[in-house]
């Protein structure tokens, strides 16, 4: 029997608290990083009627319609103003939890986890769960990120067509039949259909929905495989669209080659998969102690399986692995020595949080290694198993007495913490500033963070800090012709014409086409009299310059024509 809704009204009003304190910190940050290109700059949000009947939002990003589509409703509603960003963001992920708890507790009363010990506790187990989901300071990057609500919105409708699935099944194991149940399933399909256009790691969900059904009702007959097919056929139309995408080239082999890299790279699949294993255990070790932090890592790939740190991390692997299979084996039907039924659910868990990995830490090619966000939607799999787990164990020490009470004091002496380091996580999140000060400390050696740097403490006024960060960019990775043409520019602001004058005549001997390196040294010789050689630069720049530079395509014919 179902307990009624009241009994989780205290668990619910729990866990939104725990998250609400975590991030009531967060609602005033800036847009940063990626957020600046995608949210602020981004023409395609600006206007909601065209977005949606002409198709530009569509064709902007086939397979993250749905997370744009937002992003173009906060514009309207409140153009750049960040606290609506950020608060929903915040309403997202506290969905997420609470569908977390939902989930673990319906799972309770699935065949093959109803007779648990612990389903007398699942409401506990459950809190426990999206206690330490809600107010963990790794999913910091998936909802104080603005531009990262692709990944907490894409995890929601995940989430709730799995959460929805599930309820379905119930209601087939109870014999209910008629409307709701049909609804019930609709619904898990629609919001499957939302997940993969939302971001192309929804593309997992019908292995997820096959692992629910194996973990929670037995193998799946026929009957039961012919109700996925539609799960399916969802994920299957993210690789569609972006072969679509890739269509122009007539090649099909090139193209399905191109599909399955999320973005260009020159990275083999197999180094790819190597350095995975090191950055899949980072995740798990940030998720078990997390310290450390980093939005913007510098990593580099891994060769060889000799390599340090890849053999520890294979055996992490293989040792969670192994303990998913150990405990579903002891708790199938006829098993020798049976575990308690939960375990089962504990082994999904595990198994849930390497599928959910598999679309960014597998054999896809991914520009940048690593980002704390894309554990995200793993990590509800690993909180799950991390709660069952814990109560399994507290019942082992007192079989007599229910574990509930124990481990929501538990769950909680772990969230209060867990919440206190988000609070203090979320100020890199404040300011550009704040954010690129946080990833240089921490990837000291990473070009594009002393970059990124120098250009926010630039646009704040303060020019000699920036050019101390352009310079080391520059130490890192001479050859960054970008940076080096916004150190002379830096430079010439500040008037010391002698240093900004070999950076940008060689910025222009390393691109000879860049409009703003040209227009830049054709500046600084017109500023220190030499006038006529200015103008030779000038008519280069106008050789070159596209429309949008219209501004300085003005001067630069203004000064062309003056006469001597």
């Amino acid at each position: 029997m179902p307990e009624p809704r009241r009994a989780h009204l205290l668990p619910v009003a729990g866990i939104l608290l725990l998250g609400l304190l975590a991030y009531s910190n967060s609602l005033r940050g800036d847009f940063v990083f990626d957020d600046l290109r995608q949210i602020r700059d981004n023409p395609v949000i600006r206007d909601l009627g065209k977005f949606l009947w002409s198709g530009a939002g569509y064709r902007f990003s086939p397979n993250r319609f749905v997370a744009y589509l937002t992003f173009a409703l906060n514009y309207r509603f409140g153009g750049l103003a960040v606290f609506g960003w950020h608060a929903v963001n915040l309403a997202i992920h506290l969905a997420n939890a609470l569908v977390l708890y939902a989930l673990v507790v319906s799972a309770f009363r699935a065949p093959r986890i109803a007779g648990s010990g612990l389903a007398a506790s699942a409401r506990a187990v459950a809190f426990s769960a999206a206690a330490l989901f809600v107010t963990h300071p790794l999913q910091t990057q998936a909802v104080s990120y603005v531009v990262q609500r692709l990944t907490s919105l894409a995890a929601l409708f995940y989430l709730l067509a799995m959460l929805l699935y599930l309820r379905w099944r119930l209601l087939q194991e109870a014999g209910g039949r008629g409307p709701l149940r049909a609804a019930t399933y609709l619904g898990a399909v629609a919001a499957a259909l939302l997940a993969v256009r939302t971001k192309e790691i929804a593309f997992t969900l019908p292995a997820a929905a096959l692992l629910l059904e194996a973990a929670l009702f037995g193998r799946p007959d026929r009957r039961r495989l012919l109700a996925m097919v539609p799960f399916a056929a969802a994920a299957l139309w993210i690789p569609a669209t972006l072969l679509l995408q890739q269509r122009t080239s007539g090649h099909l082999l090139s193209d399905v080659d191109a599909v399955s890299r999320l973005q260009a790279t020159g990275v083999s699949r197999l180094d790819y998969l190597r350095t995975q294993l090191v950055v899949v255990a980072r995740y798990l070790r940030l998720l078990a102690w997390p310290t450390g932090q980093d939005a913007d890592p510098d990593l580099r790939l891994v060769l060889s399986l000799r390599e340090p740190g890849v053999f520890p991390a294979l055996l992490l692997h293989l040792g969670l692995l192994g303990a998913a299979a150990w405990a579903w084996r002891r708790t199938s039907p006829g098993a020798a020595r049976p575990l308690d039924p939960a375990a089962r659910l504990a082994a999904a868990g595990i198994l849930f949080f390497y599928v959910a990995l598999s679309v960014e830490s597998s054999l896809v090619p991914i520009a940048d290694l690593m980002f704390e966000h894309r554990a995200y939607l793993p990590s509800a799999g690993f909180f799950a198993a991390v709660a069952v787990t814990a109560a399994l164990a507290l019942r082992a020490l007192r079989p007599s007495r229910s574990p509930g009470r124990v481990l929501v004091a538990l769950a909680l002496a772990c969230a209060l913490p867990l919440g206190f380091a988000t609070l203090l996580r979320n100020r890199v999140w404040w300011t550009e500033i704040a954010f690129w000060t946080d990833v240089a400390a921490r990837s000291p050696a990473k070009a594009r963070a002393r970059f990124n740097l120098a250009t926010a403490l630039v646009q704040r006024g303060r020019e000699e800090d920036g050019v101390l960060e352009l310079r080391r960019t520059l130490a890192i990775d001479p050859g960054w012709t970008e940076a080096r043409i916004q150190l002379g520019g830096v430079l010439m602001l500040l008037g010391r014409y002698p240093e900004a004058e070999p950076e940008l005549r060689r910025a222009v001997t390393e691109k000879p086409a860049e409009p703003e390196a040209l227009f830049d040294l054709a500046e600084l010789l017109w500023r220190t009299g030499r006038r006529e050689e200015a103008r030779d630069w000038y008519r280069r720049f106008l050789g070159v310059a596209p429309p949008e530079l219209d501004r300085l395509r003005r001067i630069a014919e203004a000064r062309t024509r003056v006469s001597r």
